[in-house]
Order: structure tokens, then sequence, then C-alpha cells
């Protein structure tokens, strides 16, 4: 079996095989996993470049359990990752990619009030050479990055408290887009409309609110608080 693209987990003197990509998932976003299908080879090993397997009484005397899956679980959760340089580098590109997203989302400029395009917030980062934490989750890393471009462009993080009036035929949908980009302050679901306090960055606020316009049809009123 071709084990190249595995990311090796190690925990003291054992190592397991992981598939890449739900071990990021679990490991680093916290996602629920399987065990049994998140490792790549369903061994536990002493050395996993050299195929050596560790024996069941090792797992005993070390893990209290006989049973692979179990010291499988154990090592993932206590160990560390263990990732080749390009790994490392393919999630240094996508966190910075989200990172950028969250700021061209998040943040505004304060002289105009309006988001500041994302290859504007790339350049300020690259400028002020911003290094991107593989490992470190992206909103751990958010304030670190607003604070290292704020020298070279203007950004403002202030929020908005808005009222949002939907007919409840079209509420649905919109209700899910408003739980993903908005802090939910109060919601009232009425006999017509779904009703809602919500609260956001305001460089935020007029993406969001062309995004509910569309979805609605057009249906959907807004009021902004003091």
């Amino acid at each position: 079996m071709d084990t190249s693209d595995a990311i090796k987990v190690r925990y003291e003197d054992y190592e397991i095989l992981v598939d890449p990509d739900l071990a990021k998932e679990a490991k680093l976003e916290g996602k629920e996993h399987d065990i049994q299908r998140l490792l790549f080879v369903q061994e536990v090993f002493k050395d996993a470049d050299q195929g050596e397997r560790a024996s069941a009484d090792e797992l005993e005397n070390d893990f209290n359990t006989r049973q692979v899956m179990e010291a499988a679980e154990e090592i993932f959760e206590k160990g560390e990752m263990q990732l080749t340089t390009e790994q490392k580098k393919e999630m240094r590109e996508d966190k910075r990619k989200q990172i950028v997203n969250m700021i061209a989302r998040r943040a505004m400029d304060p002289k105009t009030g309006n988001p500041h395009p994302p290859q504007r917030v790339e350049n300020a980062l690259e400028e002020a050479g911003f290094h991107v934490d593989a490992m470190e989750d992206v909103e751990e890393q958010f304030d670190d990055a607003i604070e290292q471009i704020r020298p070279i462009i203007p950004v403002s993080l202030d929020k908005k408290t808005v009222g949002i009036k939907i007919p409840n035929d079209k509420a649905g949908k919109a209700y899910d887009l408003l739980k993903r980009k908005a802090d939910l302050k109060d919601e009232q679901w009425g006999n017509e409309y779904f009703m809602a306090r919500i609260q956001l960055p305001a460089g935020a606020l007029t993406e969001l609110m062309e995004e509910l316009q569309e979805m609605t049809g057009g249906e959907v009123q807004m009021t902004e608080e003091a």
C-alpha cells in the first residue's frame, strides 16, 4: 500500500498513519471523526517508516488496551501531527486565503466605510511579512494579522447592530445565512414575519444585505440601530 500521502501522528514512542484531509479537519478544525475511517493503515507502529508494528502487549502496557483502535484514538487525540514540508506549505497557503477572506469580510476602511478588497489585504499581509502558522487555527491568527497590517492600510473592526425583518416563507435560507455571517442577538418568529437583531462587522453589512435581498427577492427590511 502506498502511504506517501499519509500524515504521521506521533505520541511518545508510538505512531499512526492517518488520512491527511480527515486528520486536518479533526485535529485542527475540531470536526468529529471516526478513527477507523481516519486511519490510513489500521495499525499502531513503533516506527511507521520501517513498518515496525506495536505488539498487543506493548499497547496493553502503555494504553491499558490490546485493541488497536482504542490505542490509535488516544494517540491521535494526544499526539502531534508530523507534516511533510509540502503538506505544511499547502496548509499555510490555504490558511492564508482564509485569513485574507476573513479580513475582507469583517474589516473595513474607516475612511470610506467599505471593506478592503481581498487583493489589497493580500498585498498588505505580504508587505507586513505576516507569517501564517500551518498548525494554528485561523481565528487565533486573525487578530495578529489585523495588528500587522494596520500600519500599512487603515483597518476598523467596528460592529453594527441592525434589525432584520423577513417574511416567514423566505426566512428559512436567510436564517442559515444570518447564523453563518452575523451574531444573532434576538430572534422572533411571528405569524407572518421573522424578526431579529443581528450584530456584525460594519464592513460586512453591505455584502450581507445584498445576499439577503437576492435570497428573499428583495423582501427583507433592515433598520440600523444608533
